[in-house]
């Protein structure tokens, strides 16, 4: 089984679509123009899901590769 962390990737992705979000919402908020930056906080916020999703994938392959520690059901 081949075995990567993939969690530094996760946070940087995590960490750009946050910036991004919010400085899209920030410049909504100050001009009104929500139609136009609408697609940029979807984006950011579809980056910040992608980065959660591969920090979770590594915490938990990590997890595994510690061997059994009494928290799992």
């Amino acid at each position: 089984m081949r075995s990567f962390n993939t969690g530094p990737a996760g946070t940087l992705l995590m960490v750009v679509g946050l910036l991004l979000a919010a400085s899209s919402t920030y410049t909504a908020v100050a001009k009104g123009g929500w139609p136009d930056v609408l697609p940029s906080i979807l984006i950011g916020l579809s980056l910040t899901a992608v980065g959660y999703s591969l920090v979770a994938r590594a915490r938990r392959s990590q997890s595994r590769s510690d061997g059994p520690d009494g928290d799992e059901l």
